[in-house]
């Protein structure tokens, strides 16, 4: 590109700034692209070009003005990288924007190749851009071991919709495995294996498959599936764990592995939470989890049981009933993880504001006073005082 050193109208810059522009797009050079956008807002707020100015080295009058157009950049220059199918260098500059859908819709139309699948699992998966995506396809090349292990090592880093979604792909995946090993396991017993029956119907109307002792999956890979299904709450994927709860309630002593308390018996437990979940065996599932919250509600630091019974109550639809259960076994200066209903939850779906209030009020939980406050207010329900009084 020819310059023209004599050039300082508005017009002259601007053209060559759009003459720049269009020769490192044409290159794909979307990196000097980004430096060439800020040298052009720095020449807009008469600024000095030609070298990385800081932002607080400008003036507060412009720094908001500077700051804006950094992300405006990387908005571009991010877009046109992900257009490209270079993922990895698209959420580089689309990081800082915090925009992840531009990427995901990407992601979305692509079909990851033995070269770039590692980089889209980095970016979907480790990165959150698309973390159902990414997990879906690290299941499909790892395998179900190192599914399970990441989700496992990632629960802490997912949030609940998050989770929710990668557990669906675990669930999935699992069941399918189950299933293919359980018609091909049929089909060496009689010849045939009817293709349209899920994994319960096997089960149930050939008992042969199991009769004997056999076991058609790693077992310690079924505890782990139907452990994490505890959180769904699409009836698909909680159906699906269920009859995997079921099949492993079938296998020889040995091969099912405990879980943790209130889930110490890994399948049966499992099985009535699921199928609670479901409006199935609630009543049963009510005095088991229960009993479970009761019983260890004592030992110090162990929230599990007790969360689970507050859950299961509000899964099944009676959330005054897991708001009275919070108050009397939550400990005061507890918190439960970010699966479990909050306070605030319970009380819109029960009604029960005024217990909520109580409970609040015992607690010293302000925020979630506030937060009740604010909702009942808008809502045009009568509050009691002011926040704590």
């Amino acid at each position: 590109m020819t310059l023209d050193p004599a050039s300082s109208t508005t017009a002259a810059a601007a053209e060559i700034f759009a003459q720049a522009t269009r020769e490192l797009v044409a290159a794909g050079d979307f990196h000097r692209l980004f430096d060439l956008r800020l040298v052009e807002r720095q020449h807009a707020l008469g600024l000095p070009i030609g070298r990385r100015t800081g932002f607080d080295e400008v003036d507060e009058s412009l720094r908001a003005q500077l700051e804006a157009s950094y992300l405006d950049a990387c908005r571009e220059v991010g877009a046109l990288l992900a257009e490209a199918g270079r993922v990895r260098e698209a959420w580089l500059y689309l990081r800082p924007t915090g925009e992840k859908r531009l990427l995901r819709d990407r992601l979305a139309r692509t079909t990851p190749d033995e070269d770039a699948v590692d980089e889209l699992i980095e970016v979907a998966l480790f990165e959150g851009v698309d973390p159902e995506r990414g997990f879906a396809w690290l299941a499909g090349r790892q395998g179900t071991c190192s599914a399970i292990t990441t989700l496992d090592g990632m629960q802490g880093q997912l949030g609940p919709a998050e989770l929710r979604a990668c557990v669906a792909v675990l669930v999935r995946h699992v069941y399918g495995e189950l299933r293919g090993n359980l018609r091909g396991h049929l089909q060496r017993l009689t010849g045939q294996a009817p293709p349209d029956l899920s994994v319960g119907e096997l089960v149930e109307q050939f008992p042969q498959l199991t009769a004997a002792g056999d076991y058609h999956l790693d077992a310690s890979h079924l505890a782990s599936a139907v452990r994490h299904a505890r959180v769904a709450a699409d009836p698909e994927i909680v159906r699906k764990a269920l009859e995997m709860a079921a099949y492993g309630s079938r296998l020889p002593a040995d091969l099912q592995y405990p879980g943790d308390p209130p889930f110490e018996e890994t399948y049966r437990a499992h099985g009535l939470f699921l199928a609670a979940t479901l409006g199935e065996q609630v009543d049963a599932a009510r005095e088991y989890f229960a009993e479970q919250a009761r019983r260890l509600s004592t030992t110090p630091g162990d929230l599990a049981p007790v969360e689970a019974y507050v859950m299961l109550l509000d899964r099944i639809g009676d959330a005054g009933a897991a708001l009275e259960a919070y108050a009397e076994l939550v400990p005061t200066d507890a918190v439960l993880s970010p699966l479990a209903p909050t306070l605030v939850e319970l009380a819109s779906r029960s009604g029960a504001w005024e217990q909520f209030e109580t409970i609040c009020r015992t607690r010293g939980d302000v925020v979630a006073l506030a937060a009740g406050c604010i909702i009942r207010q808008c809502s045009h329900a009568p509050t009691r005082g002011g926040i704590l009084d």
